[in-house]
């Protein structure tokens, strides 16, 4: 990822952040005790892109448009960079193909980009080297790791680990005494930076997968020990995840962690963080076909795991996945012993909407500055090519003069012979000194897909939220996997 970003934009940015979160929730601008400018983050998970599946509750057929509509939304977002939290693709593919095709669609960000391993990145026949597979990529984007995890400083002030929690062919998770040896000697040499945990498996497993058999089959056994360490670190405050395709947000020895649901599986959702010192900003984003979301809700709904979550009311599952209001959109507070705030969103519209203004007040003085250097250095250059032009209309003159001179005794009235010697020289006329061209900047077209926070406008989503929410002493049946 690229360490060298404009302080100027990191300053703007940093005051316009802090006063949206205060006119919106009204918080305390009280630093944290790491110190860093305010940031953006997305994430994306379980894309699963594949060529030649057909669908199931997973819709595999629309993986590359899924991400590809993704990526474009992720675009019209100034991020600092965008994570992908593990299977990323469907199985790699004969000759990494489907892996290929990932690399392709996501190489269309404008913004810097990594990864972490889930199980279907590393399955398939042959079966997958970690390191020779996806290490090149780890270090085309500056991470200098000899292992499938790694860490990383994208931004003065802030420190970013990816874990590698990946089974080939087994949707329990696991992470090596090695690695958590190296995640505790990472901490410890990068004391005093905000810091962020991703792993494809969540760390600590939301409602019911942490409830035993069988759910217990989608998380990390060790998972514990690992919470343990990111426990004992003051600058951990954030863990990202995905596998378990749900939405949802949870909080332990103060740090968040952040449960993110799948692209191609319903919702077909993804995250967009913003950060300050004083809080974590948590959006999500539907892609903009709403009916293929639709499509994804009845495939889910249908599937053999949504009747073994609740033979009754198969719908439950899909509710799952799809969270509260609150684990969707939600404000996360630093501070300790706070509660995650639901986002008054019309009050966040309007906030988003003041930033876009006064961003574009910028950009507008900027490009007026630009105008006026231009125009001056064209007036420059302009300077010599008069005279130049002027000296060449001098000698026109003459020698229009002495040709005139020459016939002397016609009649003014007498038209010329046609055979007459022509000069070598073409009679223009004198250049006119003129002012340079200068074209305006066209305007810059709204996209035609305007994201919006993941909420009941979707027809699929107002199906989830009217269902009536699990009940937390159901006792779940066994299921099939759910990646």
């Amino acid at each position: 990822m690229a360490d060298n970003f404009s302080e100027q934009l990191v300053s703007r940015r940093s005051f316009l952040f802090t006063l949206a979160s205060v006119a919106c929730f009204g918080l305390p601008s009280v630093r944290a005790a790491n110190s860093f400018a305010p940031f953006q983050f997305g994430f994306v998970t379980d894309t699963h892109v594949v060529h030649g599946k057909p669908d199931s509750y997973l819709l595999l057929q629309e993986s590359q448009l899924f991400l590809q509509d993704c990526i474009k939304q992720l675009n019209n977002e100034k991020l600092d960079f965008v994570i992908f939290g593990g299977d990323q693709v469907e199985t790699p593919g004969v000759d990494d193909a489907n892996w290929q095709l990932f690399v392709d669609c996501a190489q269309v960000l404008s913004c810097p980009w990594s990864f972490v391993l889930g199980e279907k990145d590393v399955s398939g026949n042959p079966p997958v080297d970690k390191l020779k597979l996806y290490g090149p990529d780890w270090k085309q984007k500056g991470i200098q790791t000899d292992k499938s995890y790694w860490s990383q400083s994208p931004l003065p002030g802030v420190h970013i680990i990816g874990m590698d929690t990946s089974r080939a062919e087994s949707t329990t998770g696991d992470i090596s005494n090695e690695q958590l040896d190296w995640l505790k000697k990472d901490l410890e040499k990068n004391v005093g930076k905000f810091t962020i945990v991703f792993s494809h498996h969540p760390l600590l497993a939301p409602p019911p997968f942490d409830a035993g058999p069988p759910w217990d089959d989608y998380i990390i056994p060790n998972g514990a020990s690992a919470r343990e360490i990111l426990g004992g670190s003051k600058d951990v405050h954030l863990a990202v995840s995905g596998h378990l395709h749900v939405n949802k947000i949870q909080q332990e020895s103060n740090i968040w962690y952040v449960s993110t649901a799948s692209l191609d599986v319903y919702p077909c959702s993804f995250k967009i963080f913003r950060i300050t010192p004083q809080t974590i900003q948590v959006e999500s984003y539907q892609i903009s076909y709403p009916a293929l979301v639709k499509k994804a809700r009845q495939q889910l709904d249908s599937s053999a795991i949504a009747f073994k979550y609740n033979e009754q009311r198969p719908t439950a599952f899909a509710d799952l996945a799809f969270g509260s209001r609150i684990d969707n959109n939600a404000l996360l507070p630093l501070a300790a012993g706070q509660a995650a705030q639901l986002i008054d969103e019309k009050k966040l519209k309007k906030a988003k909407e003041e930033q876009s203004k006064k961003e574009q007040a910028v950009q507008e003085r900027e490009k007026e500055k630009d105008k006026g250097k231009k125009k001056k250095g064209d007036d420059k250059k302009e300077e010599p090519r008069d005279k130049k032009s002027d000296s060449k209309d001098k000698k026109e003159d003459a020698k229009k003069g002495k040709k005139k001179g020459d016939k002397g005794d016609k009649k003014p009235s007498e038209p010329e012979s046609d055979d007459r010697v022509k000069s070598d020289e073409p009679d223009t006329p004198p250049l006119e000194k003129t002012e340079p061209a200068t074209t305006e900047p066209a305007e810059k077209t709204k996209s035609n897909v305007e994201m919006s926070p993941l909420d009941s406008k979707d027809p699929a989503a107002n199906d989830a939220k009217e269902a009536s929410p699990t009940k937390s002493d159901e006792k779940p049946e066994p299921s099939q996997t759910t990646d």
